[in-house]
């Protein structure tokens, strides 16, 4: 799906929230199939809050995982800038593996962001390693994370309907090359022209678009049993927001956004 909408938004009061969740849901899957047994938290859930501070820190714990605890504790207490009191340090993500020896951080924010972003990873690194292992002898190896989102994990809608579709876009991540541990995004609007959309075409998508979140031959397939949604797509797919009124023509019901933006490009590359 290629990204478009003009112009570009700037972001809502929750859609900061939205796109460091939808960061969150991806890299936590990732994290965890390598480090099967570790954590994946946000912001500064390590002293048992979601955004601000408490005035005595309460320490996440976690039962049974000694070393992460370890480690939570260490933060509770010193994952701070020392500038004035309870001015705590505060990933956006953070993975922490169940041994204890590795750690990987993401920052989310918006292109124009990224600088502040990159000082703020750099920051928080050093902090961490010279000051939060110090002092507690800890040995964990924190990084920035290298992950990124793959093809199906690039777009987050916030709003469908016939008039309009905001949506998040990852592209800036890829695009101004960000580093390990920055993850950068847009916001979008588009405004699609009226189409004329197959009958029951809502149905049918719905029924298959779980098994179409790859370019493969389910697509292809998919294409050539319904004659009448391929010649739909091969119109759209040569139409600026041609994804999106796909889309659109699903109206997903909540949950199911990230499954049919897949179907969606998914649909636009076998037609072509």
């Amino acid at each position: 799906m290629n990204c478009i909408g003009h112009p570009q938004m700037p972001p809502g009061p929750l859609d900061s929230e939205a796109a460091q969740l939808h960061v969150r849901d991806f890299f936590k899957a990732d994290f965890l199939s390598r480090h099967p047994d570790g954590i994946v938290i946000s912001e500064l859930e390590y002293m048992g809050r979601t955004t601000f501070p408490s005035a005595t820190p309460t320490p996440l714990r976690i039962r049974g995982k000694s070393r992460i605890n370890e480690i939570l504790d260490a933060l509770s207490h010193d994952f701070r800038r020392w500038v004035k009191k309870n001015d705590y340090r505060k990933c956006d993500i953070l993975g922490i593996a169940d041994d204890g020896l590795t750690a990987e951080l993401l920052e989310v924010t918006t292109a124009e962001n990224q600088l502040s972003a990159i000082t703020q990873v750099n920051s928080k690194i050093d902090i961490l390693t010279r000051t939060v292992n110090r002092i507690h002898k800890l040995h964990v190896d924190w990084r920035p994370s290298s992950w990124r989102p793959g093809a199906g994990q690039m777009y987050r809608l916030l709003e469908l309907n016939a008039m309009r579709q905001r949506y998040i876009c990852y592209q800036p991540t890829f695009r101004r090359a960000a580093p390990n541990g920055v993850i950068l995004y847009e916001i979008h609007v588009v405004q699609p022209k009226p189409v004329c959309v197959p009958q029951r075409f809502k149905e049918r998508a719905r029924s298959a678009m779980h098994k179409l979140k790859t370019i493969d031959n389910s697509a292809y397939e998919f294409l050539r049993d319904n004659d009448d949604v391929s010649d739909w797509v091969k119109g759209l797919a040569i139409v600026a927001g041609g994804a999106l009124i796909i889309v659109a023509a699903i109206d997903p019901i909540p949950g199911d956004e990230v499954a049919a933006a897949a179907f969606a490009e998914s649909l636009i590359a076998a037609s072509r």
